[in-house]
């Protein structure tokens, strides 16, 4: 009598079979993943040679240096707006470097052993990470409550009356002479908005230049000398308050201003540079801070000198790319300073100013046709600015690697 013969176990007999089905999987996936990289590298293209083909004749000195002319796209230009872009980048990296790297060495090198600061670590670090996914325009409402009206905290903003609080500012009345020259009478008071004039005052011109206001009756001839008229007002005629800022000019609130713009970024950059920072610390070897210790440094010491020059190039990359999110952030701005497209030029940072982001959003929605080709020649500014900030995080990472090697 034969042996009946011997069967392999099932799970042999359909190893194979699910071996060739992962293979099939694997390659599926690797398929779905190429097709969908090469989609997104064809929109990317076509996306940047529509830019280019529509703007990259616009780009010239002329506008790089003019600023924004309503109705004349010939003469319009994103000089103001590119020194606006800086200059809340640097107000923004000025609050948000110091606190996210602060708040990421507390989270990352300082481990609390009682039960309630590690609730309140736990909880600070969860609250972060919540944050980084957080969208832009609800910072923008976040900072229109916080840093423009301040909760409310100095009573109601209402238009033509100043600050509840303010330092650094002078005021004058102001009107204009029979010779068309803006005149400006000094240390007016700010609680009266206007005057009369009734007689001769003190005037400055708006070259700088001192001299005395005439007054002439209101039914005499107008004088035929041209540096006499251009100081001669008819008597009753009235003169408005103006504000002279100093460049260190400051007020509570903040009202719509380019400060309290670049702190709202502040707050939109804040959790990604404390991840990316946090991240930076997380890679240093542990055995750095162990030959720290084992040479008698404090926690402290060890982290100053030893923890975090060592994560150096990646906070700095990590800062850098978070600066990159918010020099092309426009929804904050929007909602913080307005739809700003010109201005007189910054002489505080109580004032506003056009930004690229916001400056392109206005142009591509112009009703004159021809701004759009200007907010295409803005967007290849905006992604040259981006490149080379995104190349200098590479090269500060290649540089200290090179140090450290």
């Amino acid at each position: 009598m034969n042996p009946p013969p011997i069967q392999a176990p099932r799970n042999l007999r359909t190893a194979p079979t699910r071996d060739r089905r992962r293979k099939w999987f694997n390659s599926l996936f690797s398929v779905v993943c190429l097709l969908a990289a090469g989609l997104a590298t064809v929109v990317l293209v076509t996306l940047l040679l529509a830019i280019l083909g529509k703007g990259g004749l616009w780009v010239d000195w002329q506008f790089l240096t003019a600023g924004h002319r309503e109705n004349k796209p010939l003469e319009s230009g994103i000089g103001p707006a590119i020194m606006g872009s800086l200059m809340i980048c640097a107000i923004c990296s000025l609050f948000a470097l110091p606190v996210g790297i602060a708040t990421a060495i507390f989270l990352e090198e300082y481990q609390p052993q009682s039960r309630g600061l590690q609730f309140f670590h736990g909880l600070v670090q969860l609250n972060i990470s919540n944050l980084a996914g957080v969208p832009s325009i609800v910072y923008g409402i976040l900072g229109v409550t916080a840093f423009v009206y301040m909760f409310g905290a100095f009573g109601k903003i209402e238009t033509g009356r100043p600050p509840a609080w303010e330092f650094g500012a002078r005021h004058a009345w102001q009107l204009k002479s029979l010779g068309d020259q803006w005149l400006q009478i000094p240390d007016a008071d700010p609680a009266q908005p206007g005057i009369r004039i009734e007689g001769p005052r003190p005037i400055r011109f708006a070259d700088g230049s001192n001299s005395v206001l005439n007054v002439i009756a209101a039914g005499a001839p107008v004088p035929e000398d041209v540096a006499l008229r251009n100081r001669t007002v008819r008597a009753g005629a009235a003169a408005s308050i103006v504000r002279l800022n100093s460049f260190w000019y400051f007020h509570l609130p903040l009202h719509k201003s380019i400060l309290a713009a670049g702190l709202t970024l502040a707050l939109v950059i804040l959790p990604i540079i404390i991840i990316a920072s946090q991240e930076a610390l997380r890679a240093v070897p542990g055995s750095i801070r162990e030959a720290a210790f084992g040479l008698g440094a404090t926690r402290w010491q060890s982290i100053r000198k030893a923890v975090v020059p060592a994560a150096t190039p990646g906070i700095m990359t990590g800062a850098i790319l978070a600066l990159s999110r918010a020099l092309g952030e426009a929804a904050p701005l929007l909602a913080v300073m307005g739809g700003v497209l010109s201005t007189s030029g910054l002489t505080s940072l109580m004032d506003k100013s056009p930004t690229l982001p916001v400056t392109i959003f206005r142009w591509s929605h112009d009703e004159n046709v021809m701004f759009e080709n200007l907010a295409a020649a803005a967007i290849i500014v905006l992604l040259l600015l981006l490149l080379l900030m995104n190349a200098v995080a590479i090269l500060i990472r290649y540089r200290a690697e090179q140090q450290r090697g």
